[in-house]
């Protein structure tokens, strides 16, 4: 049966007013008052901890570190917990706290605990100038960089302790330390489905299952990892304009149809033919823009106005993006607003020259004649190349077969621009091979991130995955442009 679901009032005043949580060293009864940030009621009636753990596990009496976890309390009766792995990597949990009264008022018997991965939020950073009492808080401001990056090689061997595998066991620690009685379970989105399935793998804390959201390509898969973004944009860019050329409205406005009009002003722009499109566009690079729309659907739907508007009346083109594609993007823009939301871009560099991706020695000159011929790119595959990281090695877990894993509920879009569908089957393949048990629901033109963009269908995926049920092969979201 259904368990009944009815939104409940969330508290009405925030706990305290300190500026920092105490480390603690366990229990369910650690949670106390939380750091406060005025003007975000989501957050009343929230408890945090500090929960210090070994810098590395493999030495638990050697350095310790600190890591910070946001609880928010069950509103009804109390039926187990959820835990929340952000993305990233270099996300803290912070990008969650905006859709909480969502979450709990579906799933109201179950508390929500938000931990900041090391390397992140409020939790112990890779270098002084990212945490809060700096310059610019956990955001580097400009003069803090070269700092960073000096205490980053200086310190090799802390930074290389702020591995994937590690933080893995930060989430075993904390989930043996602070978890409650009753149903247990993980969610994670994007970077966090990797970091889950690693927990997975060596876990010692019982859970009942993995959801994931938006799941990351296997580590062997040597087609979709973060080499190859600009490929998976192109693959998901492409799919829009099939969609645009299947529809006589979208595709008779452009002579020849919508594909061949965009690929004769590409070789018009790479022919040197068009430099009042990068005089005008922000950023001044059309296939990164346009690749960077595939993220959100409402800017998505207007890719073939940026097309029409470049081709024909390009001095208009700046306003158009500034005042009609830039605010889709306010429901995402939403998250930064918290004491401790800037992304790590050290973390996120670290992790990806040691694990996620698989050719760390590519050039940007390399780069730069793959992406030639490609329609949408993404400026993360350029950003990579000047990426300067001590490099962790790779550990045991690495490529290991998936055994003795929890069940898995995946839940992914069909138009994912970061981590593609195909990507997805693969891993799944792979998890399966290992005896997993894994159920995949497909989110009709969702790109990155159910939680953000196709909540309901997520939330129908979870709630029948939790209950046993059947979970519907697809879902097409309520409202999806």
């Amino acid at each position: 049966m259904k368990r009944l679901v009815a939104a409940s009032a969330i508290l009405s005043a925030m706990l305290g007013a300190c500026a920092s949580v105490p480390p603690q060293t366990g229990g369910v009864d650690a949670f106390g008052p939380c750091p406060q940030e005025a003007g975000h009621p989501e957050l009343a009636g929230s408890i945090c901890t500090v929960q210090s753990v070994a810098l590395n596990p493999a030495a638990p009496e050697g350095e310790q570190i600190d890591l910070f976890v946001r609880k928010f309390p069950a509103t009804g009766d109390r039926i187990g917990e959820f835990w929340m792995l952000a993305g990233g990597p270099g996300e803290a949990g912070t990008s969650f706290y905006t859709r909480i009264a969502d979450l709990q008022a579906r799933f109201p018997g179950y508390d929500v605990l938000i931990p900041d991965h090391r390397g992140t939020g409020r939790s112990a950073r890779l270098c002084t100038g990212e945490t809060l009492g700096s310059e610019a808080g956990t955001a580097l401001a400009g003069s803090e960089f070269g700092p960073c990056f000096g205490d980053i090689w200086a310190q090799s061997e802390r930074t290389m302790q702020f591995s994937m595998t590690h933080a893995a066991h930060d989430l075993d620690t904390l989930i043996a330390r602070l978890g409650g009685e009753g149903e247990r379970w993980v969610y994670a989105v994007s970077y966090g489905t990797g970091l889950a399935l690693r927990f997975g793998q060596l876990h010692e804390a019982s859970v009942d299952g993995l959801i994931l959201d938006s799941l990351v390509p296997a580590l062997d898969d040597t087609q979709h990892d973060l080499s190859h973004r600009s490929h998976t944009v192109d693959l998901v860019g492409r799919r829009v304009l099939a969609a645009c050329a299947a529809d006589p409205a979208c595709d008779g406005r452009f002579e020849g149809g919508i594909e061949a009009a965009y690929a004769g002003l590409l070789a018009d722009i790479a022919a040197g033919h068009r430099a009042d499109i990068a005089e005008t566009l922000p950023g001044g690079n059309l296939r990164h823009t346009l690749g960077t729309m595939l993220d959100v659907p409402a800017a998505r739907a207007r890719i073939p106005d940026m097309i029409d508007i470049a081709i024909d009346r390009p001095q208009a083109l700046g306003a158009f993006y500034t005042g009609e594609v830039v605010p889709a993007f306010d429901a995402l823009s939403a998250v930064s607003d918290y004491e401790a939301s800037a992304f790590s871009i050290t973390l996120a560099g670290l992790i990806g020259v040691s694990e996620t991706n698989r050719r760390p020695d590519m050039t940007a000159e390399a780069v730069a004649a793959e992406e030639a011929e490609l329609w949408f790119t993404s400026p993360l595959t350029q950003l990579q190349t000047r990426t300067s990281m001590p490099a962790y090695a790779r550990d045991e877990w690495f490529d290991a077969p998936y055994a003795d894993m929890p069940p898995v509920l995946v839940v992914h879009g069909t138009l994912d621009p970061k981590t593609t569908l195909e990507g997805a089957r693969h891993h799944i393949a792979a998890l399966e091979a290992g005896g997993t048990g894994v159920t995949l629901v497909t989110v009709e033109r969702a790109p990155h991130a159910s939680w953000y963009f196709a909540p309901d269908c997520l939330y129908d995926a979870m709630e029948d995955f939790i209950d046993g049920d059947a979970v519907a092969e697809r879902c097409t979201p309520a409202s999806m442009p």
